[in-house]
C-alpha cells in the first residue's frame, strides 16, 4: 500500500546519514520506466481475452459494515440475485464487512444454479487488518499498491456497484467515474450507486456545475458528466440493467473463436 514510502523515510528519519548512489539511482529510474511500459502494453494484450472469460459485476463498499446490518443483507441478497439470474462473477475488495457480504452471496447462488460458471474474484491490497476476513474467494490476486489494485478493478469488471462506503469506497466509485468522463470506458458499460451516495455526489457536482453556472463561472465539469452514475437500491431494477448489459457482452463474445 505504497508502503515504501514510509519503510524509505524512517530510514532518513533514523539516520544521521545516507548516502544515495545517484548513478545506481539513474539505472533504476530507467528500468521502472521500461518496466511500466511493459506492464502497461500487457495490459492491452492480455485486454480481450480477460474480458471475455466471463461476466463480471465489481461490487465495492465499505469493510465496517456488520453481518447484522441491513445494508450487509442487501449487498449479499443483490449478489445472489445476479450470480443466480446472470451467472455473474462478483469481484469485490477481498475483505470484510461489505465486500463479504457480496461473496457470501454469490456463495448461495453457486448452490442454486446448476452448472454455476461464476466465481468469486478478490483483488486485495496489503492491509494487515483485512487478512483473514472473507474465505469465500475462488480467486485472488494480491497487490502492495492501490494504483495497480485499481486498474485490476478496471480490467476485470463488466459493471459496477457502489454501495455504502468510506474513503476507499469513493476513491473506487472517483476511478470508474473519471474513466467514463474521459471516454476511456464504453459508453454502454453500468456504473450504479446506492443512494447512500447521492447526496455526496449531488453536492459535488452542485459545486462543480450548477453553482459556477449560475454564477456566469466555467464549469468544472460537463452536463453529461452529471448523469455518469444512476442511483438504484432497487435489487429488480439493478438486474434489469446489468441483463441489458450481460446481453450486449453476449454478442460480442459469440464472435470470438477460443483456442489453446
Amino acid at each position: 500500500m505504497s508502503s515504501y514510502r514510509v519503510s524509505e523515510l524512517k530510514k532518513l528519519y533514523d539516520s544521521e546519514k545516507i548516502t544515495i548512489d545517484l548513478g545506481k539511482a539513474k539505472i533504476l529510474e530507467e528500468e521502472l520506466r521500461k518496466t511500466t511500459q511493459n506492464y502497461e502494453r500487457l495490459l492491452h494484450e492480455t485486454f480481450l481475452a480477460s474480458y471475455l472469460d466471463n461476466y463480471r459485476v465489481a461490487i465495492f463498499g465499505s469493510s465496517r459494515v456488520k453481518p447484522e446490518s441491513d445494508t450487509f443483507h442487501f449487498v449479499k441478497n443483490l449478489a445472489c440475485r445476479i450470480g443466480t439470474e446472470i451467472d455473474a462473477d462478483i469481484v469485490t475488495g477481498g475483505g470484510g464487512g461489505l465486500m463479504l457480504a457480496a461473496n457470501l452471496g454469490l456463495d448461495k447462488a453457486q448452490t442454486k444454479r446448476k452448472n454455476s460458471r461464476s466465481k468469486n474474484l478478490g483483488i486485495l491490497v496489503d492491509l494487515e487488518h483485512e487478512e483473514g476476513r472473507n474465505n469465500s474467494l475462488d480467486i485472488t490476486r494480491k497487490f502492495e499498491n492501490f494504483s495497480t489494485r485499481l486498474e485490476s478493478f478496471v480490467r476485470s469488471s463488466n459493471a459496477i456497484y457502489i454501495a455504502p462506503g468510506g474513503i476507499g469506497t469513493d476513491l473506487e466509485a472517483g476511478m470508474f467515474m473519471q474513466i467514463k468522463q474521459l471516454k476511456k470506458l464504453e459508453p454502454t458499460f453500468p456504473i450504479l450507486a446506492h443512494p447512500f451516495w447521492k447526496p455526496i455526489f449531488n453536492y459535488e457536482n452542485g459545486l462543480m456545475y450548477q453553482k459556477r453556472l449560475k454564477m456566469g463561472r466555467t464549469t468544472l465539469i460537463g452536463e453529461d458528466d452529471l448523469i455518469l452514475v444512476h442511483f438504484t437500491d432497487n435489487l429488480k431494477e439493478i438486474v434489469h440493467i446489468l441483463k441489458a448489459s450481460y446481453n450486449g457482452w453476449l454478442k460480442l463474445r459469440k464472435k470470438v473463436k477460443f483456442i489453446n
